[in-house]
């Protein structure tokens, strides 16, 4: 089924309703996980998460037909990267183009405050279409950047400092 053209409005959460906006969504994708791949630190991280995700971080909701749609974040790793956090469109809003517009959002901010490389993790085999979107929007595997708490992540960077081939 082609993808239909998205509505979404994305915003960068400030205000204590736009991440209780992005808290509701990350616990939607939590839940959405298979148990063996939810995150430990999940609990702390939402019982403050405007201070994870204030910046120079950045949490993103998307907004379509009038309802939060979707999020993703992203936090700095050292100097010139960044990695590429939570991740998630609610069902009802899948194939509208909402991700791509959380990504499109997400590479201009870090692209304007100086991001060389994005990173993530996902799981290849059981996360086919996170896996297959990151691979059309040119995020190629690489090497882990970090320590993840899951078995067998896919690790994937986006360089942002080359131009496209």
């Amino acid at each position: 089924m082609p993808e239909r053209p998205s509505s979404a409005g994305v915003i960068r959460a400030r205000t204590v309703a736009e991440f209780a906006d992005f808290a509701k969504l990350i616990d939607e994708y939590e839940r959405s996980l298979p148990e063996d791949l939810r995150h430990t630190e999940f609990a702390r991280e939402i019982a403050n998460i405007s201070a994870h995700y204030s910046v120079p971080h950045a949490a993103f909701v998307a907004v379509c037909e009038g309802a939060p749609a979707g999020c993703v974040a992203l936090t700095l790793l050292g100097d010139d990267s960044a990695i590429v956090k939570k991740m998630y469109v609610r069902p009802a809003f899948r194939r509208h183009g909402v991700a791509r517009a959380l990504m499109a959002t997400l590479t201009a901010y870090a692209r304007e405050n100086g991001v060389a490389r994005l990173v993530l993790d996902t799981a290849r085999e059981r996360l086919q279409a996170a896996y297959e979107l990151y691979r059309s929007l040119g995020f190629r595997e690489c090497e882990p950047y970090g320590a993840v708490d899951y078995r067998c992540p896919t690790f994937m960077e986006l360089r942002l400092d080359t131009t496209p081939e």
